[in-house]
């Protein structure tokens, strides 16, 4: 919701105005819990990130978006200016990182930080950043509302990042469904 292009929203309004009867039933749940889903056929269509690509399913790239290194205002790192200090000096700092998977580049920004805490979602993740005990990765549009109200800043921005692609999945091989082959030529138009 926090993302600034709507190609989800977009291609849902398609959808509904083509076919007004529709029933639409949107789930967040952790990306594996849709990929067995989709798999399996309890869901026709899911949003993950790019982690690991199954060979079972097909992938319809959606967007990026950029993961920086967070603190809070409340956090000693807030003041200080990045040139004063290397990413060596982050593992003085107690970090918050992610309990769900992500690949070997995304697992080696984190190497240098010092795990106390975990969150299974991003919002555990801002959470524990804006208590200033900790620090973490968030993606920029979700970090976004607290930098522009001065809650939070990146630090060493240019060093601590990282990208990570999603994609809409689908089973290959699925039954013909007219709702979700609309659903997708409407994503692809967006």
């Amino acid at each position: 919701m926090t993302l600034p292009h709507t190609r989800i929203t977009r291609t849902l309004a398609s959808l509904k105005d083509k076919g007004p009867h529709v029933t639409i039933n949107i789930r967040m749940i952790p990306p594996t819990d849709i990929e067995r889903g989709v798999l399996d056929g309890r869901l026709h269509v899911g949003i993950v990130p790019d982690l690991k690509i199954l060979s079972g399913l097909d992938y319809h790239p959606l967007y990026e978006e950029t993961s920086k290194l967070y603190c809070s205002d409340t956090h000693p790192l807030f003041t200080m200016a990045d040139q004063t200090f290397s990413k060596a000096k982050l593992k003085e700092f107690d970090a918050v990182l992610p309990a769900y998977a992500q690949t070997p580049e995304i697992k080696a920004q984190h190497q240098p930080l010092t795990a106390s805490a975990t969150a299974t979602d991003r919002e555990g993740i801002a959470f524990l950043i804006l208590t200033g005990r900790y620090i973490g990765f968030l993606p920029d549009h979700v970090a976004e509302r607290w930098i522009r109200d001065g809650r939070m800043r990146a630090i060493l921005p240019e060093q601590c990042h990282y990208i990570t692609q999603f994609s809409a999945i689908t089973r290959k091989g699925a039954r013909a469904n007219l709702i979700l082959e609309t659903f997708l030529k409407e994503l692809e138009k967006t």
